[in-house]
């Protein structure tokens, strides 16, 4: 109770670290409440694409990324199949439930004409405020507006697309937290570019490198493979540019991009950059073995960080972390192998009879199932939690912790 009160008198700086504090402990329902708050007060403040909100969008878009994952952890334990005899009858009731629920608004209308006629008081008068009510929210939409902002849309040049945006609000259960993420996202990238060609340094490049893997990861859980390696590798050119050879963060990123490739079927990329990674991790490991707390940066930076950082610890996680890494590599070398020799029993079937080129299911979309963003970010602030679907990969996670 104590968190909510503060989400509801906090001003935007500490909103930002509260959520931030949230989103460390991974409560991404309590980290979305708090930034969503900032980013509703920074954007009427300064308007929604001004350079103050480009953080807060920044971990916005994180946690509502963190928030999809968990709520689709959770649906995905009562999906078919992957429960017992009990749970399966419990879904296919609530089926008929939702089906039931569906056939009586579907007749609300044919009633409401039998009760007028009938002249039945309580039943007629309120089936008749319903299709009044109907037929208002039909003919004049309802925006909601961020708190702070007038009715007008500001940054919105498109009339047209204007309206689009008003229509598709009436049904914000279409757009899920995953698809939330990528347009808060896409806007902070489009901030911290603007940023960053203004002379912001290495601080701006930074955080441009983290959208631009947030971003990939989002296309990742959206099974846009195409789009999560452009992303990520944007982040990794950054990344070399600011940082050590040896530095986790460049290690992280070159695991994401195999994990990418190794979803797209892309086996040799996807070996690739599993071995940089783990190549990066060993050198490190070298580096801490042999480093001077004082002058080695990035241990300075962990210490800066986490008061319990320790060399100690860390060397210990990282070889915790190489035979995971490994195991990617074998996968990904018995899975091209697999492939080939398909390739070859297609085209050389054992009856001698030859079957024409193989058709090869590439599992790369070549469209993000993300919607643009749009200047526009209201719809952004007011939410709904709809589950999506994706699933983290834990060793990825602790490649940068």
């Amino acid at each position: 109770m104590a968190d909510v009160a503060d989400v509801s008198t906090s001003s935007p700086v500490e909103l930002l670290s509260v959520g931030r504090r949230h989103l460390a402990v991974r409560d991404y329902s309590a980290a979305v409440e708090a930034l969503t708050k900032a980013c509703e007060l920074l954007a009427a403040e300064h308007g929604d694409t001004a350079d103050q909100c480009a953080e807060a969008y920044l971990w916005y878009g994180k946690a509502l990324l963190g928030l999809s994952r968990e709520e689709s952890g959770v649906l995905g334990d009562g999906m078919p199949g992957t429960g017992n005899a009990d749970e399966d009858e419990n879904g296919d009731q609530e089926d008929n439930d939702e089906e039931q629920n569906e056939d009586g608004e579907e007749g609300t209308e044919a009633e409401a004409k039998m009760e007028t006629q009938d002249d039945s008081a309580d039943s007629g008068t309120e089936v008749e405020k319903t299709e009044a009510e109907s037929t208002t929210k039909d003919d004049e939409p309802t925006v909601v507006a961020p708190s702070g902002t007038d009715d007008e849309k500001p940054g919105t040049s498109n009339g047209d697309a204007m309206d689009e945006s008003m229509a598709n609000l009436d049904n914000e259960d279409d757009v899920d937290n995953l698809q939330l993420a990528w347009e808060t996202l896409d806007l902070a990238r489009s901030i911290l570019k603007r940023r960053v060609e203004a002379g912001g340094g290495d601080a701006a490049r930074t955080l441009l490198a983290d959208v631009h893997l947030a971003l990939g990861e989002v296309a990742l859980e959206s099974e846009t493979y195409d789009k999560a390696v452009t992303d990520m590798m944007t982040c990794l050119e950054i990344q070399k540019e600011l940082y050590s050879s040896d530095d986790r963060c460049i290690a992280e990123t070159h695991y994401q991009i195999g994990l990418a490739n190794s979803l797209a079927s892309n086996f040799e990329d996807a070996v690739t950059h599993f071995k940089n990674a783990a190549n990066i991790l060993e050198s490190r490991i070298k580096a801490l073995e042999n480093a001077n707390p004082k002058d080695d940066a990035t241990i300075k930076k962990y210490k800066l960080n986490d008061p319990f950082y320790s060399i100690e610890a860390e060397i210990k996680e990282l070889k915790e972390l190489l035979p995971e890494i490994q195991e990617k590599i074998q996968d990904m070398i018995d899975c091209k192998a697999e492939t080939i020799k398909r390739v070859r029993e297609t085209l050389c079937p054992a009856n001698g009879e030859g079957s024409g080129e193989p058709s090869i299911a590439s599992s790369t979309s070549s469209e993000p199932k993300v919607k643009p963003a749009a200047s526009d970010i209201s719809h952004l602030i007011k939410r709904k939690r709809k589950a999506s679907d994706g699933e983290a990969d834990s060793a990825s996670k602790r490649v940068n912790t």
